[in-house]
């Protein structure tokens, strides 16, 4: 099994998904923060998708918004989406995220914590623009574990993890290759030893 699946099932398990999610509402509030500042889609019906889901946290808080007529949330983490599904709300898919197939375009795509997981990011991202990315629609990822952010470099062995490491100019060049009419690139809530969320916006 893969490495980061398995540490994530014992997560849910463990019940630490609730933890991870303390750790990141801010982070997630400040990404919602960019979509409304950044693009009209949250003001009109939009459909949004969650990569890397975890227990569904993100996906019920934007159904709180009115005019998100459909949300998807996909984590590889079996125990994960049994969590988010006891909710009974938006759809929920336990699918390796490499290999899912987007047979729908989404107006927000949205991940938080997870791309750095992938073996090859850059297929991702390519797939992402070219399948899952409606036109005019905008891409977020929230990103904590990255080569300025020294304090989380030790992250592989400390939780048993498998990580890919790169700096903010190597994340901001992955979007780049890309004709997104804007990319803007955010770090969010630094502090002594913390460089912040890394937040990369891109709008088609």
């Amino acid at each position: 099994m893969n490495i980061n699946i398995e540490t994530f099932n014992n997560w849910a398990k463990e019940n630490k998904d609730k933890s991870m999610e303390r750790g990141h509402a801010s982070s997630v509030d400040q990404m919602f923060k960019i979509l409304k500042d950044e693009t009209p889609a949250l003001e009109s019906s939009f459909s949004f998708i969650d990569i890397g889901c975890g227990n569904g946290w993100v996906i019920r808080k934007i159904l709180e918004n009115k005019n998100c007529y459909y949300a998807l949330g996909i984590d590889g983490a079996k125990h994960m989406i049994n969590k988010a599904t006891r909710y009974k709300t938006g759809d929920f898919i336990q699918s390796d995220i490499e290999s899912f197939n987007f047979e729908k375009k989404f107006d927000i795509v949205f991940s938080m914590e997870t791309l750095y997981y992938l073996k090859n990011i850059d297929n991702f991202i390519d797939k992402l623009y070219n399948t899952a990315i409606n036109k005019k629609g905008s891409l977020i990822i929230g990103v904590d574990h990255y080569k300025e952010n020294t304090s989380t470099l030790n992250w592989d062995k400390e939780y048993n993890l498998k990580t890919n490491t790169l700096s903010i100019k190597e994340w901001y060049e992955k979007l780049s290759k890309y004709p997104f009419s804007s990319i803007k690139k955010y770090q969010y809530g630094r502090k002594e030893n913390w460089e912040g969320t890394l937040i990369l916006y891109a709008q088609k």
